[in-house]
């Protein structure tokens, strides 16, 4: 369809979207060419209709302004049939690949949320039931005794593998709640030191039956943080036992807080095995090529690093590490300092 002015093809485009619009640049009297590519480019409606220029003026600065404004191809005048002919169907083939791409991102992005909105209704449903397994499992294993030591074995066993399994669940549920955007942050105000005594007492157990030697300094100092507690103990939690879930027997984990500017720095250090260089550049992806054994043979989820730096970074905060085989691992977590009291 053939119009002679600007304003009528910008009354035809929007009320019957074409597939491609050739454009001359001079149409006196009305707006030109410039300005009609504006406006098509400024509509919701047209702003993705494939546009090519058609004009007599050949000089760079015209065709280099036509590109800036949206448009897709310029021919100069006189112009070969052929030629154009060849043009708009070139373009019309990107247009339409460009639509299909774009049906094809909508759809994935559904699919993905079905995914992340299946995966925490699994994962909250499988939660209960393992609960309930570890903790009878548990009670058995207090039954010492009146269980015979078969019962009391397999209890072992059984409360264990469901540990294991609450945490991949645990893991898989902050996972999903992290890439559908739904992880929210409740900040309070509270002490970074007092935390890390928290994560301590939790973890003094693991380590002494390990045999291993689990030293915190910086306690004598009030570190003041804003953040979301049980986010911050989760992730300083899990990099606090993976250092000893992967230090051998008699080896040595020290955590060291300290006060750097308006930052509070926690490094997390160990002598035990080290992380080979082919892991550590996807030290930090889900599922990354990093999953391996403890020292005692712990398991793990292959998820935890993943979620500590998201975690952290969502505080806005940094992790980093310096690892060599058979010599040890250091993490250093940098997190803001709530700011002075007035």
């Amino acid at each position: 369809m053939v119009v002679l002015s600007g304003e009528a093809a910008l009354r035809l485009a929007e009320k019957n979207v074409p597939d491609l619009i050739l454009l001359d640049i001079m149409m006196p009297p009305g707006i030109d060419g410039f300005e009609t590519i504006k406006r098509l480019k400024s509509n919701p409606v047209t702003e993705n209709i494939p546009v090519i220029f058609l004009s007599a003026l050949d000089d760079t600065q015209t065709k280099v302004k036509g590109f800036d404004l949206g448009a897709v191809d310029f021919v100069t005048k006189p112009f070969q049939e052929k030629e154009v002919l060849a043009r708009v169907r070139a373009h019309l083939t990107l247009a339409t690949l460009e639509h299909e791409r774009n049906e094809q991102i909508l759809r994935l992005e559904e699919l993905n949320k079905e995914k992340d909105k299946m995966m925490q209704i699994v994962s909250h449903d499988l939660r209960s039931p393992l609960s309930g397994i570890k903790g009878m499992s548990e009670l058995l294993q207090g039954e010492e005794a009146t269980m015979p030591e078969l019962v009391r074995e397999f209890s072992k066993h059984i409360f264990n593998s469901s540990t294991t399994l609450i945490n991949l669940v645990n893991d898989l549920l902050d996972v999903a709640k992290i890439e559908s955007g739904t992880l929210s942050l409740d900040l309070s105000q509270f002490s970074l030191s007092e935390l890390l005594k928290d994560c301590y007492n939790a973890l003094f157990v693991l380590a002494k039956q390990k045999q291993i030697e689990l030293e915190f300094v910086g306690w004598d100092a009030e570190h003041v943080v804003i953040a979301d507690r049980p986010k911050l103990f989760q992730a300083f939690n899990n990099l606090v036992s993976n250092a000893i879930k992967f230090t051998p027997i008699n080896g040595r984990v020290v955590v060291t807080l300290q006060a750097k500017d308006d930052k509070c720095v926690v490094e997390i250090a160990d002598n035990g095995i080290g992380i080979p260089k082919e892991m550590m550049a996807q030290l930090f992806e889900k599922f990354g090529k990093h999953q391996r054994s403890g020292t005692s043979g712990e398991k793990g989820t292959g998820l935890g690093m993943s979620i500590i730096k998201k975690f952290i970074e969502g505080h806005s905060g940094t992790i980093s590490v310096d690892s060599e085989v058979d010599k040890g691992t250091t993490f250093v977590v940098v997190i803001p300092s709530a700011p002075p009291a007035v």
